[in-house]
């Protein structure tokens, strides 16, 4: 066996290179940050059958120019990295331990997984798994559920992730917890019977009503209701990629008084797409994330990086397709509960 060094100028450059080079089975035997004066970055050395030839077969650099592969291949490759770098992510834990297993199998980068490693180390706790939790909890900013009397709150994000069924869920949730009526105002002209629908259940459920098809009708809508504890504003999904659409839907939330966005998202919608969607719908203000159908999602990892690398509040999780039942607080003790459960991943 020989060692093999890589470099990159984070720790997902260097796996790639590992990855191309070596294919997913490499063994991983050691990873380290450089120091600056050496030029910054990690280095992973591994551990690989045959012979030195001569020092460039030792030594590698990450190319700039990646060929291309298809993402869920270069997921299932990084995956099966992730699973050989558990000896040096936990040495004194050893390969078997639970929690770094169902983290792995979850999906969750090997940078989150150093940054908990570290958290645990000054993580209170009676027993292994608390401290696990705490570690996890407390790396989310507070939550950015609804709380005060007089929220306005607009749920935007691309067309599918629920957005409308999200809207009647959070309505019946909060007329738990809170007194005073509830406003709802649709803006999503665009799928036919959308506001249909929204009608029908606000009679059901006693909630006053209003249509706005631009910023004007908008401002209209929310004077109207202004004396509603909590009102709802239901937009149109917007293409993540379509600059334009968003910028519209921009110009149409911005400066309406105490007006808040949260950004809905499916639970199953892959990592990268997760992150983009994210920074995209940034030039709109994001005050909280909220994900969706996570009783369809079998890996939490992708949202987990997600919220950890977004910086954004989460606000609230849901299950199940029934739009009166299955919602929660997105607390990070249960987020944390639920990424260290296994959440039905493979052992």
């Amino acid at each position: 066996m020989i060692h093999k060094r890589f470099w990159g100028k984070d720790m997902s450059e260097a796996l790639r290179a590992v990855r191309i080079s070596l294919g997913a089975d490499a063994l991983i035997a050691e990873t380290k940050n450089l120091d600056r004066d050496l030029g910054g970055g990690v280095e992973i050395s591994t551990l690989v059958e045959g012979e030195i030839r001569d020092e460039a077969d030792r030594d590698e650099v990450v190319s700039r120019a990646q060929p291309q592969v298809h993402p869920m291949d270069e997921l299932r490759e990084e995956l099966a990295l992730m699973k050989s770098m558990l000896g040096w992510l936990a040495p004194g834990l050893g390969r078997q331990n639970k929690v770094i297993k169902s983290l792995v199998n979850h999906g969750v980068t090997p940078e989150n997984i150093s940054k908990l490693l570290h958290a645990l180390e000054n993580a209170p706790g009676n027993n292994e798994q608390e401290r696990w939790q705490q570690a996890i909890a407390r790396q989310f900013p507070p939550p950015g559920d609804i709380r005060k009397s007089g929220e306005r709150l607009a749920l935007i994000g691309p067309s599918g992730v629920g957005k409308t069924s999200t809207l009647i869920k959070l309505t019946l949730f909060e007329s738990r917890r809170r007194e005073g009526s509830v406003g709802w105002v649709s803006m999503d002209e665009q799928r036919i019977n959308s506001a249909g629908t929204l009608m029908t259940y606000a009679g059901i459920l006693g909630v006053r009503f209003e249509r706005a098809g631009n910023r004007s009708e908008l401002k209209i809508a929310l004077e109207r209701l202004s004396d509603c504890g909590l009102v709802l504003v239901d937009t149109p999904g917007t293409n993540p990629r379509d600059n334009d659409s968003i910028k519209q839907l921009a110009k149409s939330l911005h400066g309406l008084g105490a007006l808040r966005c949260a950004l809905v998202l499916s639970a199953v919608t892959n990592g990268a797409d997760l992150l983009d969607w994210v920074n995209s719908y940034r030039t709109i203000g994001l005050h909280s994330l909220l994900f969706t159908k996570l009783d369809e999602c079998r890996y939490l990892g992708p949202i987990f990086n997600t919220a950890l690398n977004a910086a954004v509040p989460l606000s609230y999780i849901t299950f199940g397709q029934s739009p009166t039942e299955d919602l929660a607080v997105a607390k990070p003790e249960v987020f944390a509960s639920l990424v260290l459960s296994g959440g039905g991943c493979d052992d």
